[in-house]
């Protein structure tokens, strides 16, 4: 079975669920030595991921997310509403006052989220995001499958 882009997202998605963003970072550098071209599925479980972790401040974390931002940005992908106030209370946790990091970031939100952030109070009013609920490849129930079908593709990588 040669991999493609379900095949990695799966199991980028799968990383980040087990609390392994490095492993994450890895399966998508492979994916992109492959040829294989992110999408916005890719993006986001992968900078969730490194986000939920970000308070550990290592360096291939704070690279790994700006990296990702970057090549989102030259794509010309932003992420909905929910997905930027989630990342952004998880960019509290190591960059309170902003900084390069929530810069680099920010540049992935949608383009109203400057009168969002400003005018509603978000992290007081926005209630938490669960990234485990996120449906990032639109086809419920299916995730949970295809982690369970590719599981035997993790062993290269642990």
């Amino acid at each position: 079975m040669k991999p493609n882009i379900k095949t990695y997202t799966t199991l980028i998605k799968g990383w980040a669920r087990a609390s392994l963003p490095e492993k994450a970072l890895s399966c998508y550098e492979e994916m992109k030595a492959m040829g294989i071209k992110p999408d916005k599925a890719v993006y986001h479980c992968l900078l969730t991921s490194l986000l939920s972790r970000a308070s550990i401040a290592e360096a291939y974390i704070y690279s790994g997310v700006m990296t990702i931002c970057k090549e989102m940005v030259e794509a010309g992908l932003i992420v909905d509403m929910g997905t930027a106030v989630h990342w952004s209370k998880c960019l509290c946790k190591i960059e309170a006052s902003g900084g390069e990091l929530t810069e680099t970031l920010q540049k992935t939100f949608p383009p109203d989220w400057s009168s969002h952030h400003h005018h509603h109070g978000f992290l007081d009013q926005v209630s938490d995001v669960d990234s485990d609920e996120d449906d990032v490849d639109g086809e419920d129930g299916e995730d949970d499958e295809d982690v369970n079908s590719v599981s035997d593709l993790l062993s290269p990588y642990k």
